[in-house]
C-alpha cells in the first residue's frame, strides 16, 4: 500500500475544510435568498401589517424553523389562485339552481328589506350581497338552542325521519356516546335508500378513532376529510352545518361530540349557541355544503334535487335570514367586515359571546369605539380555557377595552364556546366564527344574520342569563397583572398573528 507523502496529508483536511466552507456558504445564500423571496412575497400580498410583520421577526430570528413553518402555515397567494378558479367552475355548475331559489322569494325579501330603508340595516344586507352573492331568503322556523342535549335529540328526530338525504359537515367529529346514536340512525337510514355524505375537517378531528365513519362508508354513505394536503393544515374547514331533505338546516357551534351536550371529561359544563331553521333558506347552508364538497371531491351537488324551490308556509310569519360566509384566499374577510361594520353602526347596544377574543386591530378599535361613544356594548368570552395561547393573547387587548366602556365577561361555569351577536335589540346572529384573527382570515365560517326582534331579545336574553356564571373583569385587576404574564401574553398576540 502507497503511503501518503507529507505534503499529501497536509492538504487533504485543507480541502475538507474547504469543502466544507463553500457548501456552508451556498446553504447560507440559499437560506438569505428565500427569506428575501418570502419577504418579497409578503410584502406583495399586502396582508394586514401586524401579520407581516409577524412572519418577518419568525424569519429573522428563526430562520430555520421560521422558513419550513411558513411554507406549511404562512402562505395565502396560492389559496388566492386556487378560489379564483374553482369559484368560477362553482359559479357555472349553480347557474342553473340557484337563480331559481331566489327568484322565487326575490318579491317577498324586497318587501322586508324595505322595512330598513336608509338604516344601517340595510347596509348589512347589501354587504353581504356583495361580498358573497348571499341573497335574503325566508325561513319558516328559527329555533336557537343553549343546550347540547335539546340540539342533538332535536337533530336526531330529523335524521330518523330523513326521506332522501342527509348532509352533515363538522369540524370535530369525535368517537363516543352521541356519535354511537348517530351513526345507528344513519346506518338505519342507508338500508332505507336515503343518501348520506357527511365531511369532517382532517387536522380538527385527527385525534378521534374513525372506526365508526368507515363502518358507514360500508354501509354506503360517502365520507369525506377536508383539507388533508400539508399546505392546507394551517386551514380549517370550521363549519357545522346539517341539511336533511333540503328543508331543515342546522348550524352553530357545536360540533358532534359528546362533550357538546355534557362538557365530557374536560369541562364541567358546555355552553355553546346552535339553531334550527325550515324553509327555503336551508338553500344557502345546503349551497355552501356543496360549495365544500365540490372543491373536495369535484362532485356538483348543484341540482334540483338538492336545491328545491320551496314555497314559504306563511309569509307574514316567515323571518328573513342571510348567510355571510369567509374563507383564506376570498377577496374580502366577509364576516369580519359585516361583523364589524354591524358594532360600529349600533345606537343602543352591542351583545358578543365569543369564546376566545384576538381581533385584528379594525376590530379592536370597533369595538373601542363603541365604548366611547356610550353604547351600552358588552363582551362575553370563556374563563375556562381549552387552548392557552388564544386565551393569553386574548388579555393583552383587556386593558384598552375595558378602558373604552366596554363591559368585559368572562364565563367560569365550564367552556364557553358560543358565538353570537346581538345589535340595538333588532337583529342578530349566530354561526361558527369566532372574533379572532383566524376566524376572520383562515377558516372556513359562516355567520347567519337574522333579521328579526324577537329572536334578537331571545338572543340578548341568553346573554343576560349566562352572565350569571361569569366574572368581570374590572379595570383594577388589568393594573395588577405582572410583567412577565404581560410579557407572556404579548408574545403570544405576536404568535397568534403569524399562525
Amino acid at each position: 500500500m502507497m503511503r501518503e507523502t507529507g505534503r499529501e496529508a497536509g492538504r487533504a483536511p485543507l480541502r475538507i475544510g474547504y469543502t466544507h466552507a463553500m457548501l456552508t456558504q451556498a446553504f447560507s445564500v440559499i437560506v438569505v435568498l428565500y427569506v428575501v423571496a418570502v419577504v418579497v412575497i409578503l410584502i406583495y400580498e399586502d396582508r394586514d401589517p401586524s401579520t407581516t410583520l409577524a412572519w418577518l421577526l419568525v424569519l429573522l430570528f428563526l430562520p430555520v424553523v421560521g422558513i419550513p413553518l411558513y411554507f406549511f402555515v404562512g402562505r395565502v397567494w396560492t389559496w388566492r389562485r386556487h378560489r379564483a378558479r374553482i369559484s368560477a367552475a362553482i359559479a357555472a355548475e349553480a347557474h342553473d339552481v340557484l337563480p331559481a331559489v331566489y327568484g322565487a322569494h326575490l318579491l317577498w325579501a324586497n318587501e322586508r328589506r324595505a322595512r330598513y330603508d336608509g338604516t344601517d340595516v340595510a347596509k348589512i344586507i347589501t354587504m353581504i350581497e356583495r361580498q358573497n352573492d348571499g341573497h335574503p331568503l325566508p325561513a319558516d322556523t328559527v329555533e336557537v338552542f343553549t343546550s347540547g342535549a335539546e340540539k342533538f335529540d332535536r337533530l336526531l328526530a330529523d335524521l330518523d325521519a330523513a326521506t332522501d338525504h342527509i348532509h352533515l359537515q363538522y369540524f370535530i367529529w369525535e368517537r363516543d356516546e352521541l356519535t354511537a346514536r348517530v351513526t345507528a340512525v344513519l346506518r338505519r337510514k342507508l338500508a332505507e335508500g336515503v343518501t348520506v355524505r357527511i365531511m369532517y375537517d382532517f387536522v380538527g378531528s385527527i385525534g378521534h378513532a374513525k372506526d365508526e365513519l368507515r363502518e358507514l362508508e360500508r354501509a354506503g354513505a360517502e365520507v369525506k376529510a377536508d383539507l388533508t394536503k400539508l399546505n392546507e393544515l394551517n386551514y380549517r374547514n370550521h363549519l357545522k352545518i346539517a341539511v336533511i331533505d333540503a328543508r331543515i338546516g342546522y348550524t352553530g357551534g357545536m360540533n358532534m361530540g359528546q362533550e357538546y351536550i355534557d362538557g365530557g371529561s374536560r369541562f364541567d359544563v358546555w355552553r355553546d349557541t346552535h339553531m334550527r331553521v325550515t324553509g327555503p333558506f336551508t338553500a344557502e347552508l345546503q349551497r355552501l355544503f356543496a360549495v365544500r364538497w365540490f372543491e373536495s371531491r369535484k362532485e356538483s351537488l348543484f341540482e334540483e334535487r338538492y336545491f328545491p324551490v320551496l314555497p314559504v308556509a306563511d309569509t307574514t310569519s316567515a323571518i328573513m335570514l342571510q348567510l355571510v360566509h369567509s374563507s383564506v384566499g376570498d377577496e374580502w374577510e366577509a364576516i369580519k367586515q359585516t361583523f364589524l361594520h354591524a358594532v360600529v353602526s349600533a345606537d343602543v347596544s352591542v351583545r358578543i359571546q365569543s369564546p376566545y377574543f384576538v381581533p385584528d386591530q379594525s376590530f379592536h378599535d370597533a369595538l373601542v369605539t363603541a365604548g366611547l361613544s356610550g353604547i351600552d356594548a358588552r363582551l362575553m368570552m370563556t374563563g375556562v380555557p381549552d387552548k392557552r395561547i388564544p386565551f393569553w393573547a386574548a388579555q393583552t387587548y383587556f386593558p384598552t377595552v375595558v378602558a373604552s366602556g366596554v363591559r368585559l365577561y368572562q364565563y367560569t361555569a365550564g367552556f364557553f364556546h358560543a358565538k353570537a351577536l346581538a345589535i340595538d335589540s333588532k337583529i342578530c346572529a349566530i354561526g361558527t366564527a369566532n372574533i379572532d384573527v383566524r376566524s376572520f382570515s383562515l377558516h372556513d365560517e359562516l355567520a347567519v344574520f337574522i333579521y328579526d326582534e324577537a329572536i334578537t331579545r331571545q338572543v340578548e336574553r341568553h346573554f343576560d342569563t349566562d352572565l350569571a356564571y361569569c366574572r368581570e373583569v374590572t379595570a383594577e385587576e388589568i393594573v395588577k397583572v405582572g410583567r412577565v404574564r404581560r410579557f407572556r401574553n404579548s408574545l403570544m398576540r405576536l404568535a397568534s398573528r403569524a399562525l
